[in-house]
């Protein structure tokens, strides 16, 4: 099968990394895939040889430009588009006729709410992909062609903790809390005044992945904290993996204001680290709704300092929490998820 995937790629972006997965599943499966990418606006790898990088990332307010030639030259059946906003409309509008003569066109639905731009809507799917009830709920009165595949988890992947420490230079006897992410303000500085109580009768290293280039946060915050590790990188996912095996726990906070009433939102940095060796510690929040025992949630400061306490002792919960992450990582897996597409795309083609 001839797939093409028009989405962000490479960059760090629950989009990208939706794309990443099920695309090089694809590709592992046999099928030939093309990607049609903007400007890549957040770079955490070089890309593959089959991405094009054809127009301007509208997501990020960049120097608007398009180029057709890639849609139109290349051959391909199948068409899966992700966040269709992010590229300039007007100009793909104009070869959307052309596409649609070509391939069948799938649309994933990353969107918290329906768009409110007019001219989304003047772009017709074969088939449009929600990842649960929640989006299809919100969507079913634009499309009637909905169907369900879940956001995939990454792979599972055990790691050897001292081993990835001695690699990353950090002590091997040190308790480690880990967290990453673009906004500092909402889903770090939150927690700094409770870690910093904790600290003081449970020592311990924050650990922090932030890029200064690309946050527009003032990092000189961190300077106060003597317990904190600021590194400033924009990690591949196998870099992240290998934090993670040298942790003892992912923190990664979330305001409850973070998510507006009627919005739909999966934690895609949470589902990707669900694989690893370390257990995934979070706020209880919407952003974790459907995950239980998967993740440690904690409701308050307090709960939050007893819980990494817990997981410092390596408490049974560790364990309870890490085997029902693999088992979800398992079945939602970036291969099941491709086939759930490939099954999708077969049965357009058929219906012709």
């Amino acid at each position: 099968m001839k797939i093409s995937i028009l989405s962000r790629w490479n960059s760090a972006c629950g989009v990208s990394l939706h794309s990443e997965l099920v695309g090089r599943e694809f590709i592992k499966k046999g099928h030939t895939v093309s990607v049609f990418a903007p400007q890549n606006i957040r770079p955490i790898s070089q890309d593959e040889d089959y991405v094009i990088r054809c127009s301007s990332d509208e997501g990020d307010h960049t120097d608007t430009y398009f180029h057709p030639e890639p849609f139109l030259e290349n051959k391909y059946e199948i068409l899966l588009i992700q966040r269709l906003e992010w590229i300039p409309l007007e100009p793909l509008k104009k070869i959307y006729p052309e596409i649609k003569k070509k391939a069948k066109i799938v649309y994933v639905v990353h969107e918290r709410q329906l768009p409110s731009n007019p001219l989304f809507y003047d772009f017709a799917f074969d088939a449009v992909v929600c990842f649960d009830e929640r989006y299809k709920r919100q969507w079913i009165s634009k499309y009637k062609n909905i169907y369900i595949i879940p956001y995939p988890a990454n792979y599972v992947e055990r790691g050897d903790k001292r081993l990835s420490r001695r690699e990353l230079r950090l002590s091997e006897d040190t308790k480690i809390i880990f967290s990453f992410g673009w906004a500092p303000q909402l889903h770090i500085f939150p927690v700094l005044p409770a870690l910093k109580d904790l600290h003081e009768s449970s020592p311990f290293l924050f650990l922090i992945l932030a890029d200064p280039q690309y946050i527009k946060t003032d990092l000189q915050r961190f300077k106060e904290y003597q317990f904190i590790d600021v590194r400033h990188e924009l990690a591949p996912m196998q870099n992240i993996y290998k934090y993670l095996h040298a942790s003892d726990v992912y923190l990664i906070h979330k305001e409850k204001s973070e998510i507006r009433k009627g919005e739909a939102v999966v934690p895609s940095s949470i589902l990707m680290c669900l694989g690893t060796s370390t257990p995934v510690m979070t706020s209880n929040t919407e952003f974790v709704w459907f995950l239980n025992k998967e993740v440690i949630k904690y409701a308050h400061e307090g709960e939050l300092k007893r819980l990494i306490v817990q997981i410092f002792n390596h408490d049974k919960i560790v364990d309870k929490t890490i085997g029902a992450a693999h088992s979800y990582a398992i079945t939602h897996s970036p291969s099941i998820i491709a086939d759930e597409f490939i099954n999708l795309f077969k049965q357009l083609l058929k219906n012709g």
